[in-house]
């Protein structure tokens, strides 16, 4: 993923986009070729650094249908990154 595709996933989550707004961009990004590996990864990145609650639930509903963890309407990819282990919620401090 470049850091152009980064920062335009990265503003939808935070955004009020609703979440079927967000798998549309999502099928667009697997229609130009980026794997459900590479946005796994980048919202694992996303998820570390979320700066709030909110912020990482919005990314954790994300990761699930990158994942395939959700209703088949919602899926993106098929299931390559299904066997990953599922992103925990943060800890309260």
């Amino acid at each position: 993923m470049n850091n152009d595709i980064q920062c335009e996933l990265e503003a939808a989550i935070k955004s009020d986009l609703p979440l079927d707004g967000i798998v549309t961009l999502l099928r667009r990004y697997k229609q130009q070729g980026i794997t459900q590996r590479e946005v796994y990864a980048f919202l694992e990145k996303l998820h570390h650094a979320a700066p709030d609650d909110a912020t990482d639930d919005r990314i954790l509903e994300v990761s699930d249908f990158v994942a395939g963890s959700c209703a088949p309407h919602m899926k993106v990819w098929d299931s390559e990154a299904s066997a990953r282990e599922p992103m925990q919620r943060r800890d309260n401090p």
